[in-house]
């Protein structure tokens, strides 16, 4: 039986497949497919994001890249030349936090179809083992590729994920990747 901590990923995605199914551009799509399932909202000023439950810095972007809204998500930005989303999610309780990295993945990619994973590997990001995955899915009748970081600390999970159209995924994957690297955990 999935913890509850699964479940709630899973019913958010559902909700999402069925939200994107009324958006027009895959990409955004996706973002709004892959907002957290937390239902704790919290704020963010600067570089900082801060919940009730845990606090977290993010990486610098270029001037291309606009925050974008996503109700039920933390962060979330759309860069219009590339047609890609950059967005970060927690969630935090206390089951989530002892399901494997590779169930969470798994996890974050119900409702794609044609999925194909082309990279996986284990990586450090902010001093946590994480897992690094790169697919090529369908969401409704497009392709999008994605870039999945999925790390967690204590009883939370954080997901950092960049999307694009596989045509335009190599144009914003190296900043994506250097987001990433600046990402880190703080003390709430």
């Amino acid at each position: 039986m999935k913890s509850n901590g699964i479940k709630s990923i899973c019913l958010f995605t559902i909700f999402f497949v069925i939200y994107s199914l009324m958006a027009s551009c895959s990409v955004v799509r996706f973002a709004r497919y892959y907002a957290s399932s937390d239902t704790d909202e919290g704020k963010f000023k600067g570089r900082v994001y801060r919940s009730r439950d845990t606090a977290y810095s993010i990486g610098v972007l270029s001037e291309g890249w606009k925050r974008i809204d996503l109700r039920g998500g933390d962060i979330a930005f759309w860069n219009e030349a590339l047609k890609a989303t950059i967005t970060v999610n927690s969630t935090c309780n206390e089951r989530i936090g002892n399901e494997p990295l590779n169930n969470l993945v798994d996890s974050l990619l119900v409702g794609f179809s044609d999925k194909e994973l082309e990279r996986k590997e284990e990586v450090t990001v902010s001093g946590q083992r994480a897992i690094d995955t790169v697919y090529r899915g369908k969401v409704k009748d497009t392709y999008v590729k994605l870039n999945i970081v999925v790390l967690k600390k204590d009883n939370c999970v954080y997901d950092l994920t960049y999307a694009s159209l596989p045509e335009s995924f190599d144009l914003g994957i190296g900043e994506f990747r250097e987001f990433v690297s600046q990402f880190r955990i703080l003390k709430k």
